[in-house]
């Protein structure tokens, strides 16, 4: 190939690279593939294009396509951290986490000082249940970055997953100082209270958490669960009302819903929350028939019909 034609083609190539890198900045992901595949054809052994079009095809959960063009850039230059990095981020996306945690441990190998990388490393191993591992991975990020409020936030997670709630309430109070209005901290720090019996406690975080985003359904959801723990059914009924208004299509609401009216042994309405759950979720009718949690209205006719066949 004479110089002057290699030479255009090489100048071809960084045009488009660079239009499909501008692309990709503004998520016009499909554009940014074309201006890539294009830039390719003129320079196979581009490494940066197969990058850029690796993470394009991600973006658009193309993980197997994303992996195909990583693993075109680690036959140009496989000592690349953050290609290990995002060939990682996608075989977690197919839920191959095995394979994605071998995959951050050769980008640790290469950049053994990213936060980020140790930061998603430590995701991973969450997705593997190995909670142990996973706070060594957060806390050697937050060692890196130690203003990393969603590690902090993670490694919270990871704590209350092993019951270390003391631990965990720790770690989202960190989380909160370096990101006052985080929501996920505050929401996460309620349901670590619920389950560690601090209902009262668990209330004001979610209350905080709705303050920041109120139509979070989920916070909703879960300071009803807390009010209904204290027996104070009027409250509860009032969170789940306000979550069923966000999020109709969720039984679980309509189910506690009618668990709070059957200990006020308000017969009817019960039943219709409970109809309501059985038709989202028929598999309900099962728990329902067995379970303590309607034992008051259980004999009550207008219950028992809800298991009589049509």
């Amino acid at each position: 190939m004479p110089n002057s034609f290699k030479l255009t083609l090489n100048l071809e190539a960084e045009f488009f690279f660079q239009q499909g890198l501008r692309r990709n900045r503004v998520q016009e992901f499909e554009v940014a593939i074309a201006n890539l595949d294009t830039a390719l054809r003129c320079k196979p052994d581009y490494p940066e294009a197969w990058f850029q079009k690796g993470f394009a095809l991600g973006s658009l959960g193309r993980h197997e396509d994303a992996i195909a063009c990583f693993d075109e850039m680690l036959k140009l230059r496989s000592n690349d951290s953050w290609v290990w990095h995002n060939r990682a981020i996608a075989l977690g996306k197919l839920e191959r986490h095995q394979e994605a945690l071998d995959n951050f441990d050769r980008a640790i190998e290469f950049n053994p000082n990213a936060a980020t990388i140790w930061h998603n490393r430590g995701l991973t191993l969450c997705d593997l249940q190995q909670y142990q591992q996973a706070i060594v991975s957060f806390n050697q990020c937050l060692k890196l970055q130690p203003d990393a409020y969603w590690a902090w936030n993670n490694k919270g997670n990871a704590q209350r997953e092993l019951r270390r709630y003391e631990e965990a309430l720790n770690s989202y109070d960190r989380a909160i100082e370096f990101h006052v209005d985080n929501v996920m901290a505050w929401f996460n720090r309620g349901v670590t209270l619920n389950e560690w019996k601090h209902y009262q406690k668990a209330i004001k975080s979610f209350d905080r958490t709705l303050s920041i985003q109120p139509n979070y359904y989920k916070a909703w959801l879960n300071k009803g669960i807390a009010w209904e723990h204290i027996e104070n059914y009027d409250e509860a009924i009032a969170s789940y009302n306000q979550a069923a208004k966000l999020q109709p299509n969720d039984p679980v609401i309509w189910y506690n819903t009618a668990r709070c009216y059957a200990q006020k042994h308000n017969i009817p309405v019960a039943v219709a929350n409970l109809e309501q759950a059985i038709s989202l979720c028929p598999e309900y009718l099962e728990t329902i028939k067995s379970h303590s949690d309607f034992d008051k209205i259980s004999s009550d006719q207008r219950f028992q019909a809800l298991f009589q066949s049509p």
